[in-house]
């Protein structure tokens, strides 16, 4: 092995660890605010909502504060599915991100070629998935939470989405190179 593959591989090394550490790190925060009790949870969703319209809807601050309970309340749902998604989104991407590191260091082959993605996609989607079936589960003890079943399909359409639109991110990449 020459120099310059081996310090390639030890690169590839530190970026899958990387990978590795910020998956772990993300699925324990997941976990952290899946431990959130029913009450907390709503409360931060509520809190993060009424933030976000009093800095963009210029009126929303004049109203009362029953008007206001009223139009968080009403986005209520919406929030906290997107809120859903978002998590799993990252999740999907960092998932992603780490088998692609792996497939990189077994192979250097397979990052200049995107057909051998589908697996590593296939496999970020199915690691989102198992970890949205887990936290639900996790839920089902905590105080206030329940697991549902819509939030497993919600976790993983995020997580879905975005490693899609990596998917055509690199082939775009790769048609413009040819």
């Amino acid at each position: 092995m020459s120099s310059s593959s081996s310090h390639e591989r030890r690169w590839q090394c530190v970026r899958l660890a990387v990978c590795v550490v910020a998956l772990v790190l993300w699925m324990g925060f997941i976990f952290f605010m899946s431990a959130n009790d029913g009450d907390h949870s709503q409360g931060m969703s509520d809190g993060l909502t009424s933030f976000v319209l009093s800095m963009a809807w210029p009126g929303f601050s004049d109203m009362s504060p029953d008007e206001q309970t009223a139009v968080v309340g009403s986005l209520s749902f919406f929030v906290r599915k997107a809120g859903h998604f978002s998590e799993y989104a990252v999740l999907g991407l960092l998932a992603f991100a780490t088998l692609r590191q792996g497939q990189a260091l077994r192979s250097s082959q397979a990052l200049r070629n995107t057909r051998k993605i589908a697996p590593v996609a296939v496999g970020a989607v199915a690691m989102a998935f198992v970890y949205a079936c887990f936290d639900e589960f996790h839920q089902l003890f905590v105080a206030g939470r329940s697991g549902q079943p819509f939030d497993v399909g919600v976790d993983t359409a995020g997580a879905l989405v975005a490693v899609a639109i990596v998917l055509a991110v690199m082939r775009m990449r790769e048609r413009h190179r040819v």
